[in-house]
C-alpha cells in the first residue's frame, strides 16, 4: 500500500469534524518530505500557531487536530519503518523537536 492510500484510509476512519480539519492540514503538507516528517511538521506548525490563542474555543479543535497529526506521524513511521519506530519517536519526542516546541510553549527559550 502506498503512503497516500494509507493516509487516505486513516483519514476516512477519523470522526467528523476532526476529519475535515485533518484533511485540510494534510492538504497543505510538503509533498516532497517523507510522510512521517511532513505530518509531524504540520502538527508542530499548528501547535505553534495555537499558542497565543489558547483562551479561544477554536483552539481546542486545533489542539485535537495537532494531536491527530502527531498520532498519524507515529503511525506513518511504524508503517514505513517498523524497526526504526523507536528511533523516530525519540527524535520527535522530549529530547527532539517536540521537546523544543514544548520549551517554547512554557517560555524556556
Amino acid at each position: 500500500m502506498m503512503a497516500a492510500e494509507w493516509l487516505g484510509d486513516k483519514l476516512a476512519q477519523s470522526p467528523e469534524p476532526l476529519r475535515g480539519r485533518l484533511e485540510t492540514a494534510v492538504g497543505q503538507l510538503d509533498g516532497e518530505a517523507e510522510l512521517c516528517t511532513a505530518l509531524f511538521a504540520a502538527a508542530c506548525q499548528l501547535l505553534e500557531s495555537t499558542r497565543g490563542r489558547l483562551d479561544r474555543r477554536e483552539a481546542a479543535f486545533d489542539l485535537l487536530t495537532a494531536d491527530g497529526l502527531l498520532t498519524l506521524a507515529c503511525e506513518a513511521a511504524a508503517f514505513d519503518d517498523p524497526e526504526g519506530l523507536a528511533r523516530r519517536c525519540q527524535a520527535m519526542g522530549p529530547g527532539g523537536e517536540f521537546g523544543r516546541l514544548a520549551e517554547r510553549w512554557v517560555g524556556r527559550s
